[in-house]
């Protein structure tokens, strides 16, 4: 049976992520108000889904076991981060296309993601364990050269985009009809071992191709940038400077930066700073003057305009429910 839309409290969560669970000072227990959904359908074979609006700010933080997992990201944004490698999972924009990510972890990672109050999240993770590859007979060493390497690897992240059969298949698995317990695990069994299957013999279509088209020196080049650009030092550079700086050209950036991230360079600082406004206003009571000064922004007014573009409730509905 598809469970109702309902509030989710922090006791409804698997409890490896429950003592792992950070709320703000003075915050209940609420976190998503939606429908959520954590499934071991086979030794070895996990998923989890979501398809909810988070909130209130918090943070999860759980040990992970050595595993594949393939992420599919439907609606919404997430910042997460499997011990330092940090990640930025979907688009906030819903024109963005859909997109997957499959992550092999090679040893115990500390997995940790960071909710925001108002985000509405639609995503499945598919979660194969060493034992269940090890259990479908030749096990890894029989496969692809592609898909070897990747799994022998650890925590170096590939993105693939999903056919419009598999994200068939995902709103499926998000609206199962209501079978019993025997048939509803059948139907989501045969559909997650489908994204893996489709995510596995994507890997093994492009050899060299770790993040939307980016050789593995161009994604490492471009996650150092990211950093620099987070930490904020390069906030008053010109796009010439953070060019120097990276090490290629203005016009060889900006397409390998929209490739990795969806945007370019001044629309992710913009997204950050608002980011970076919007905790000023929900922490630390800033006004909406000073939260504008924040994210660069002269005029108020036009503050406003881009944050609710970017989070669809206006600066002073945040700051009215402090």
């Amino acid at each position: 049976m598809n469970q109702p839309d309902h509030i989710i409290r922090g006791d409804e969560l698997p409890a490896t992520s429950r003592t792992g669970l950070h709320l703000p000072d003075g915050g209940d227990d609420r976190l998503f108000y939606g429908r959520v959904k954590w499934a071991q359908l086979r030794d070895g074979l996990s998923l989890h889904w979501s398809d909810c609006e988070e909130l209130q700010d918090f943070v999860t933080e759980n040990t992970v076991d050595p595993r594949v997992s393939f992420v599919l990201f439907l609606q919404g944004q997430s910042q997460v981060s499997y011990d330092d490698l940090s990640l930025t999972l979907g688009h906030p924009s819903s024109r963005h296309a859909p997109e997957g990510v499959a992550v092999s972890m090679n040893e115990p990672v500390q997995f940790r993601r960071q909710a925001r109050r108002g985000s509405h999240i639609r995503k499945l993770v598919v979660s194969l364990t060493p034992d269940w590859f090890e259990g479908r007979g030749e096990g890894v060493g029989a496969t692809d050269g592609a898909i070897r390497r990747f799994m022998g690897s650890h925590l170096t992240p590939r993105v693939w985009k999903p056919s419009s059969r598999l994200l068939t298949l995902a709103d499926q698995m998000l609206n199962p009809p209501g079978y019993d317990a025997l048939l509803a695990s059948l139907y989501l069994e045969s559909r997650a071992l489908d994204i893996a299957c489709e995510a596995l013999a994507s890997l093994g279509e492009a050899t060299t191709v770790v993040e939307h088209g980016l050789r593995p020196q161009e994604y490492r080049r471009l996650q150092r940038l990211v950093d620099l650009l987070d930490s904020g030092e390069a906030d008053s550079w010109s796009l010439d400077h953070i060019a120097r700086e990276t090490g290629v050209n203005a016009t060889t950036l900006q397409r390998q930066f929209r490739s990795l991230k969806g945007m370019t360079v001044f629309e992710y600082q913009r997204g950050r700073r608002l980011n970076s406004a919007r905790e000023a206003l929900e922490r630390e009571g800033a006004t909406v003057t000073e939260a504008a000064w924040r994210a660069g922004y002269n005029s108020p007014a036009n503050f406003a305009t881009a944050f609710k573009r970017q989070f669809g409730i206006s600066p002073r509905q945040v700051r009215s429910r402090v």
